[in-house]
């Protein structure tokens, strides 16, 4: 089994980027999942985002009735988009017909989260950047994540 290290905590931000590293990726992303949760399911399965491209975002549809029904409903969606991403620079939104890209789905059901553990079992460390945090709604989901996270580990180390 490999040794666990210990590293320094990173902005989420970061992350994202070491994923998407090119911001319109990033957008695109968000776009991408905005409108597989927000667009009503039987949207969903005739219409689905391909590509996001100098403010121009494609849409590939099933048949031209869908994407002539979209176009009616375009200003709706653009709207939508632009509040859920307002980073992506979309101007406008152009409907295809063509292939439809598969909607992942989860394979298994997610275990359920382990009891979180104490707050004062918490590193002082982590206590100490807590205190720092004013926003008390972002205090308590870093404190809920802390906790759930050391849980998951001590329930590692004792199997």
């Amino acid at each position: 089994m490999a040794k666990r290290t210990k590293g320094k905590l990173e902005l989420i931000s970061q992350l994202l980027k070491g994923v998407y590293p090119a911001p319109d990726q990033l957008e695109a992303a968000k776009v991408f999942s905005w409108w597989s949760r927000s667009v009503p399911p039987r949207i969903v399965e005739h219409a689905r985002p391909v590509r996001l491209a100098r403010g121009v975002l494609i849409v590939h549809v099933s048949s031209s009735v869908w994407a002539n029904e979209l176009h009616y409903l375009t200003d709706d969606l653009l709207a939508r988009l632009r509040a859920a991403a307002p980073g992506s620079g979309i101007q406008k939104i152009r409907f295809q017909v063509g292939p439809l890209p598969e909607i992942p789905k989860h394979r298994r059901p997610l275990p359920p989260p382990p009891e979180p553990v104490r707050l004062a079992s918490l590193p002082e460390e982590l206590g100490r950047a807590l205190s720092r945090v004013h926003d008390d709604e972002l205090r308590k989901a870093i404190t809920e994540a802390a906790t759930t996270s050391l849980a998951r580990m001590r329930g590692r180390d004792q199997d």
